[in-house]
């Protein structure tokens, strides 16, 4: 029996734009608002969307209908998320260890110059 979401993931498969637009007017808000309870920052939930929705397009072929779609979507989203505070962390790890050895290498500095 054919429903609607497997007809929506055959049309989403072919390339029909008017599924795709279908698609963003079905999940936009979920994907966000769970984006959104992720980030802190509304831009950041903002991309998170639009990458989804990417992935969604250049993936719906490997998608092999062993959940819902919108679990599938979902799992995007919180990837997409969690990727991206794995990147923030990085930076501010990166970030702490740069100013340890600038205020290092500015103490030597002025130590140098007392002699």
């Amino acid at each position: 029996m054919k429903t609607e979401e497997t007809d929506l993931i055959e049309r989403l498969t072919a390339g029909d734009e008017s599924a795709f637009k279908s698609l963003f007017d079905l999940y936009k808000s979920k994907i966000y608002n769970t984006a959104a309870g992720f980030l802190t920052n509304e831009s950041e939930a903002e991309d998170i969307t639009q990458e989804v929705f990417i992935q969604v397009f250049k993936s719906i072929r490997h998608f092999k209908e062993n959940s819902k779609l919108s679990t599938w979507i979902y799992r995007i989203t919180i990837s997409k998320c969690l990727d991206l505070l794995r990147k923030k962390k990085a930076k501010k790890r990166f970030a702490f260890i740069t100013d340890i050895f600038e205020k290092e290498a500015k103490d030597k500095d002025e130590t140098f110059c007392k002699l």
